[in-house]
């Protein structure tokens, strides 16, 4: 059987039409895994979001106990301070108070 150009013209167009429809089926497959993937990291970044979210939040609560915290401090030293004064103004009262018993020289 001899075949005609024309045949095999149409022989190559099936041919190139097969490749490229696979090429298509190849391309669209990639397209529709990239998808899939792209909607798991966007629940991924989410999911992160979230997680900053409540580390900062955490951060706050934290930096917030941490300033109550340093005024107590300095409240208490403020006190300590008063305390240690009045303890040297007794003594000094005490001392005075010796030296005016204890008889003269």
């Amino acid at each position: 059987m001899v075949e005609h150009p024309s045949d095999q013209g149409r022989m190559m167009l099936a041919e190139k039409l097969e490749d490229l429809e696979g090429r298509v089926r190849t391309v669209v497959a990639l397209a529709t895994k990239l998808k899939e993937e792209k909607a798991g990291l966007g629940q991924r970044v989410e999911e992160l979001q979230a997680l900053i979210k409540a580390q900062v939040e955490q951060v706050g609560v934290l930096e917030a106990e941490r300033r109550k915290d340093q005024e107590q401090l300095i409240r208490m030293q403020e006190e300590r301070e008063e305390v240690r004064l009045k303890v040297d103004h007794l003594l000094e009262e005490i001392e005075r108070i010796e030296a005016s018993v204890e008889p003269g020289d």
